[in-house]
């Protein structure tokens, strides 16, 4: 379980809500480097836009990663033991009751409006339908590079700087709300937005829960992960099946 006993750095609410707002500013803003470089056509310039998407990212996420260790008492990320047999089975578990969840909301999706996709996942599968350095961007980006800094900046941020003595749900209920907006881009105005933005909402709450119930960033990280892993499978096996 996670400590949320001290007192948060820094000591005002109003400072760990600019930190909060500027860092997803920030790590809403990222994304865009790539789909300039889907608009270029010298090699040259892709691998140049594809570079800033990265090294922006990556600073996003180191400066995050100082602002919540800076408000936690324990470290934020703690040694791997791959012996460990019986806690990757409980990571593999998560997954699917977070799985459980999204097919949930999806099948409510298509039986009350006819959407078979959200518009985040039609913009990553147009990134994605033919194999290019754009594609290969995307995967890096969306498998690797997205778990680990959304996961310190809408768990490790929210569940640390939000709501650390009130009702236990609440810091998880913000986070999810928190999580859904940059992927979705916009506020719902209808039932199919509402429902996509819904799915988003519950995979972020569920995420917060897991690091708020394990005290382990990790955690989620590693449910994350293996979420956007079996996402991205299908859509770089079409992909290949298209070159052929």
């Amino acid at each position: 379980m996670l400590n949320l006993t001290t007192q948060p750095t820094p000591k005002y609410l109003w400072q760990r809500i600019v930190n909060f707002i500027v860092v997803a500013f920030l790590l809403m803003l990222s994304p865009a480097f790539l789909q300039i470089a889907a608009m270029q056509k010298s090699v040259w310039l892709q691998i140049l836009f594809i570079m800033m998407l990265f090294v922006s990212y990556l600073a996003i996420g180191y400066y995050a990663y100082r602002l919540l260790r800076r408000t936690t008492t324990a470290p934020v990320f703690h040694r791997i033991n791959v012996r460990h047999w019986q806690h990757i089975w409980y990571i593999i578990g998560l997954f699917f009751a977070m799985l459980g969840i999204e097919m949930v909301v999806n099948f409510l999706r298509l039986t009350l409006t006819g959407d078979t996709t959200t518009e985040n996942q039609a913009a990553i599968q147009s990134l994605t339908a033919h194999i290019n350095l754009v594609m290969i961007a995307m995967m890096i980006y969306a498998i690797f590079l997205a778990p680990v800094v959304e996961e310190i900046v809408f768990r490790g941020l929210v569940i640390n700087y939000f709501f650390r003595k009130s009702w236990w749900w609440a810091s998880i209920i913000l986070s999810g709300i928190l999580f859904a907006f940059p992927h979705m881009g916009k506020i719902p105005t209808n039932l199919s937005d509402g429902l996509s933005y819904l799915v988003y909402m519950s995979m972020g709450m569920f995420l917060a829960y897991v690091y708020k119930h394990t005290g382990n960033l990790q955690d989620s990280i590693a449910v994350h992960f293996v979420n956007n892993f079996v996402t991205m499978m299908p859509i770089l096996i079409m992909a290949f099946v298209k070159a052929l």
